[in-house]
């Protein structure tokens, strides 16, 4: 069943983050690395996408024109948000950017969001790093998808405009659609 689906896919999130820190404890070369991530699975039977992630990867849905972001960046500016949202510009700009508080690997154990969405024929789902969300806009990315004929010409799409906007962070999209 469902419920069952997405509690697989937070254990095999988990044991990812296993194997990347032991790595990481047991090489010198590989001491500190981490990730982050976001992953789904789709069950027919209950009509939901399970997400689950760790970090600043993202799962957006596109349904009827409108995008919205499922899940919510574990990062110091989205937790400060989070803490106050009444912080102004001003007051965010002091935070860096790039500092995120969960990624898998950096220690035994991480803290998985995992999310249900109800989905419904025709959504999209654009599953993305923060190399794409980070220089694409939720409105480029609407355009883009809604503006390509296939989803692998989405994804294409998707990590040329995040290349032309600067691509200095490793860039990764998945789209899919649900039939």
């Amino acid at each position: 069943d469902g419920a069952a689906l997405g509690e697989a896919l937070r254990a095999a999130v988990t044991q990812a983050n296993a194997r990347i820190f032991a790595r990481a404890d047991d090489s010198r070369a590989h001491r500190g690395m981490g990730t982050t991530v976001v992953a789904s699975a789709f069950s027919p039977t209950d009509g939901e996408l399970y997400v689950a992630h760790a970090g600043d990867s993202r799962c957006y849905r596109l349904r009827a024109g409108e995008l919205e972001q499922l899940t919510r960046d574990h990062s110091l500016v989205a937790d400060a948000l989070l803490e106050r949202p009444d912080l102004s510009p001003s007051d965010l700009a002091y935070l860096p950017r790039n500092v995120i508080t969960r990624a898998l690997g950096i220690g035994p154990t991480v803290d998985v969001d995992l999310r249900a969405d109800r989905s419904q024929p025709g959504d999209v789902y654009v599953l993305c790093s923060d190399g794409l969300h980070g220089l694409v806009s939720d409105a480029e990315i609407t355009s883009i998808v809604e503006g390509s004929r296939v989803l692998t010409e989405a994804c294409e799409r998707l990590i040329a405009r995040a290349n032309d906007g600067g691509g200095k962070d490793n860039i990764t999209a998945l789209v899919v659609r649900v039939p």
